[in-house]
């Protein structure tokens, strides 16, 4: 039933985007995926959970603005992507993210931001109405850049005008691609029992 167990994983952790920028976003999600921007960006979203830990991955803090917050699946990632003035550090090297400087544990990655603003070219920039100690401000993707689609699902999935408690647009994208991505080269799968008896197992 499903995806089989296994005591470890050896080599799993390679077959997730490399927090680098949108290239590994791209390789891993479209192209050996087969999703769209608008499904990586839907999953993105998962980011809203938990917090980065220097220890596992070399990043650390929260994606929203506590660790109460960073316990609620909803659209605050979105939010807190154009609320903050985000600003680059650890620039060159494999621990290279982005901080609101505001202090706090709070952290974006290439991965995050280069769904909204072309990162790539421009470092360092930073972004938002605050920026400072930079001499530019990250360009937002235009409407006729290839990442344009990932742009545009950001904004759905804000759920309109801020303030607002309007869930449903990234509940239902994270839904569809959610059930794309752990369907993929999973042709076998059968459905879940809707209880759990013994007996339907024996």
């Amino acid at each position: 039933w499903g995806r089989v167990d296994a005591n470890s994983c050896g080599g799993q952790g390679d077959r997730i985007p490399s927090p680098r920028g949108c290239s590994q976003t791209e390789d891993v999600f479209l192209t050996r995926m087969g999703l769209t921007w608008t499904d990586a960006t839907a999953l993105m979203g998962a980011h809203t959970l938990g917090r980065g830990d220097t220890g596992f991955s070399g990043h650390h803090g929260t994606w929203v603005p506590s660790n109460i917050e960073a316990m609620s699946f909803d659209k605050t990632y979105y939010e807190e992507v154009f609320l903050n003035s985000w600003h680059p550090q650890n620039i060159g090297t494999p621990r290279e993210d982005w901080t609101t400087g505001n202090g706090g544990d709070r952290v974006m990655l290439n991965t995050d931001l280069c769904l909204v603003m072309l990162i790539d070219e421009n470092m360092p920039c930073c972004t938002g109405t605050r920026c400072t100690g930079l001499s530019r401000r990250c360009p937002r993707i235009p409407a006729n850049h290839p990442r344009s689609e990932a742009f545009d699902a950001f904004e759905e999935y804000l759920g309109g005008s801020y303030p607002n408690e309007n869930q449903q647009p990234f509940y239902d994208a994270f839904r569809e691609a959610w059930r794309k991505a752990t369907k993929v080269g999973q042709n076998n799968l059968f459905p879940l029992a809707d209880n759990c008896d013994v007996d339907l197992f024996i």
